[in-house]
């Protein structure tokens, strides 16, 4: 870790040499390693006290299936702080026009309401694709996968308040990101998407015409809380809440022994149907039958009576041993 002193008030700073943005904690100015200043830095406001971070998270984990109803009264903030998380968001203009080949088919012959034979042949193809698409990139160092992909909301950007930062003690981190890798990736993920969109309609491209162009970019800084917390003082628990619009990012579950206990009872009885609906399909098969009922219709129920409740008893163990849960995109 190395020192450098910021450009513009002279703090001293202890730099990452992979850090690609820096934001200095004395004046809030964020830079490039050689010194330049980073114009379009922006950042969500803070909407959500600790407080209200706090009892967001208690109304949504009690609407969570599994935890006590008195869930709420008993949870006991251990830790809350809030971190800066540094984000990409670049938007591209791409046009595409391109010329290839594709399959098609032509029916020859029909009998009895079908055609005998299908010949393929190859035509040409050609067309155009225009796509603008907003890339939000995750540039600060390793975190959670909610962290990295979450879609971050960008309406409510405005330009970095250091102010505020300092009001609430956020912790602001660095992007390991650079400008220009940033524009590369976001230029990148819009090409793909436009020739995945020409892929699916023409077999072959042999030519095409490309023109990517960057119409915006910024930088964006975005408070999130962390929080620590115990249900009746036992073990400890984290959850994340974005601080500009309240939505948890992800929580663990602290989830009743009952609860546990019945997922589990539930997921074997629904196993033990599913070894019933295999045994009868094996008894039709062989040609046997019970309860004088037709092994052709035996045979189908079996299959019905073992695909249903294995389906019924993953989906119990899914929901019965997730330890996490996160709030859906708005």
């Amino acid at each position: 870790m190395a020192k450098k002193h910021c450009p513009n008030c002279g703090g001293a700073l202890n730099i990452h040499a992979d850090d690609a943005i820096i934001t200095c904690s004395y004046c809030g100015t964020s830079f490039t390693p050689d010194g330049a200043k980073m114009k379009e830095h922006y950042a969500l406001a803070v909407n959500y006290s600790q407080g209200d971070a706090l009892d967001t998270l208690k109304a949504y984990l009690v609407k969570v299936p599994g935890v006590a109803d008195d869930l709420a009264e008993k949870i006991q903030l251990k830790d809350l702080s809030m971190t800066y998380y540094p984000y990409w968001t670049v938007t591209v203009q791409g046009d595409v026009a391109y010329k290839g080949i594709d399959r098609k088919a032509t029916f020859r012959g029909q009998s009895g309401g079908r055609y005998n034979s299908i010949h393929w042949e190859w035509v040409a193809e050609s067309g155009h694709q225009e796509q603008t698409r907003q890339i939000r990139l995750y540039a600060g160092p390793k975190a959670r996968a909610e962290i990295v992909n979450y879609p971050i909301a960008t309406r409510s950007r405005r330009y970095f308040n250091f102010e505020e930062v300092q009001q609430y003690t956020g912790n602001v981190l660095f992007s390991k990101v650079s400008a220009e890798t940033a524009r590369q990736q976001a230029t990148q993920a819009t090409r793909n998407m436009i020739f995945s969109r020409i892929n699916r309609e023409t077999e072959k491209i042999d030519d095409a015409r490309e023109t990517f162009k960057v119409t915006d970019q910024a930088y964006i800084h975005v408070p999130i809380y962390h929080i620590q917390f115990t249900v009746g003082g036992g073990k400890t628990y984290e959850a994340a809440l974005d601080a500009s619009n309240g939505r948890v990012l992800f929580t663990d579950i602290p989830k009743t022994t009952s609860f546990k206990a019945k997922t589990m009872g539930m997921s074997v009885i629904w196993f033990a149907l599913t070894g019933v609906g295999a045994y009868l399909t094996y008894l039709a098969y062989n040609g046997q039958t019970i309860l004088g009922l037709n092994p052709d219709f035996l045979f189908y129920m079996g299959i019905g009576m073992a695909i249903i409740p294995l389906f019924l008893a993953l989906l119990t163990i899914y929901f019965g041993s997730r330890g996490t849960a996160a709030e859906r995109a708005r």
